[in-house]
């Protein structure tokens, strides 16, 4: 099976604990979806960690492929976010 690559953006969360977690979310390039990539990458910590995830101090979306910055969050806006 070959692999495609994905267009979807990268959402990149720095946890309070150092630790950074980068997924590729399916979200409208036109309407990223923060929701989705703050969920993604709290299970993505606590799958790796086996405990639960610290606050994400900061996090941003990435253009697939070439790490171009799409828009930026500090921890005051994530704090807002709906997981």
């Amino acid at each position: 099976m070959d692999h495609v690559p994905s267009d979807s953006p990268v959402f990149v969360a720095r946890f309070a604990d150092g630790e950074v977690t980068r997924m590729t979310v399916c979200t409208e390039l036109a309407k990223l979806d923060v929701g989705r990539g703050v969920r993604l990458s709290r299970h993505a910590y606590s799958s790796r960690t086996g405990k639960a995830s610290p606050a994400i101090l900061e996090a941003c979306f990435e253009a697939a492929g070439g790490g171009e910055i799409l828009t930026r969050y500090t921890q005051d806006e994530l704090a807002k976010v709906t997981p």
